[in-house]
This record gives structure tokens, sequence and C-alpha cells, in this order.
């Protein structure tokens, strides 16, 4: 069967007891697509957005690449570590993304293999760098490569959704979701974004 937007729902339905009360309340979303932004750009930004909201991380992205730029070094990931440092970034996140240039221009070959992984290979492989963890790694594979079937269960987020949720007598088991465990997370972080509405 062909995946659509409406096979994805309708498998969560069957799946999740209870979730289509909440379906109802969220606008449909359509399939993940694959990003045509390179790696090298798409991953600094993920590990900055990491444990931020989305308004401070978008201020730090903004002001690291208007450095980027100013210093015509291509992208954010190939900033020094003291300029990442006062646009706002952690250490640890100004580590993580040097980790990923070193990658990067060390081992172009091994980037570009990224797209061709399944949702394993390619956890697996970019927690390998230093500083990545699993939440970044799976966000990359969801977002960039619109891999399906990732629930990110590191995200405070989504544990704090399924117990919301458990309040509520819906039990959310992930894993009976598959092979589309990365919408369920995307509708349960909807969800949560309606809500602060």
């Amino acid at each position: 069967m062909k995946t659509t937007p409406e096979v994805v729902r309708q498998h969560l339905i069957d799946t999740q007891p209870g979730i289509d009360l909440l379906l109802l309340q969220l606008p449909k979303r359509g399939l993940l697509i694959p990003s045509e932004t390179p790696v090298i750009d798409a991953l600094p930004r993920i590990i900055i957005r990491q444990m931020l909201s989305l308004k401070a991380s978008a201020k730090i992205i903004e002001r690291a690449e208007q450095k980027a730029k100013a210093l015509e070094v291509g992208c954010i990931a190939y900033l020094p570590a003291e300029e990442l440092l006062s646009c706002g970034v952690s250490r640890s996140k100004a580590g993580a993304i040097h980790s990923v240039a070193q990658c990067h221009r060390m081992q172009p070959d091994r980037v570009a293999a990224w797209s061709t992984m399944s949702s394993t290979e390619l956890v697996r492989d970019v927690t390998r760098l230093k500083g990545i963890g699993p939440w970044t790694a799976s966000i990359l594979a969801m977002f960039h490569f619109a891999h399906e079937d990732l629930f990110p269960i590191q995200d405070s987020s989504l544990r704090k959704a399924i117990s919301l949720l458990k309040d509520q007598d819906i039990l959310i088991i992930p894993e009976r979701a598959q092979p589309y465990r990365s919408y369920l997370a995307c509708y349960l972080w909807d969800m949560l974004d309606q809500a602060r509405l």
C-alpha cells in the first residue's frame, strides 16, 4: 500500500487507541520529504536547536549565519569556536559543531553515505561524532533524510506529551506505530505546540 497522509493517520488510529480524538484537533501532516539543504548546513542548526526554544535557537542561528557570511567561511560549521560562543552557542555545542565540520572536511564519503543508510545505521554513525547524541541524530534522520520510523524517546517534549495523554486515558505505545513512528512523534509535538497557542 502506498504511503499517504491518510494511510499514516489511519495506522496511528489503529495502533494507538484513543488517539483519533487528538488527531481530529490537529491539522493533517504531510509526508516527510528529504531536505535539499546540505548536511553541513543542516546538522549544526539541529545541534543549536537542541534543548532551546525555537525563538532562542533561531536568534543564535541568525547571528551565527551573519558571522559566517562576514568572515566568509561558507557556513556555521566552519566558524571558529570563539565565534560560535560569541553568537550564544554553548561550549559543548560548539565542540559538536566542530566535530561535524572535521568529519565533513576529512571524511566527505562518510557524510555522503548517510543518505543511503537505514535509520539504525545512520543514528549509530552520526552518534560516533564527538558531542552528538541520539536525539540530534534522530532529528537529522527524520527531518533531513525523511526517515519515517523513528521515535526519539530521549526528547523531553515527547515524554511530556505521552504523560499528558496518559492522564486522559490515552496510552501511547510508540513501538505499535511502526513503520510510522516519526509521524506519531510529529503529531505529539504538534499537540504541544497547539497547547502553547
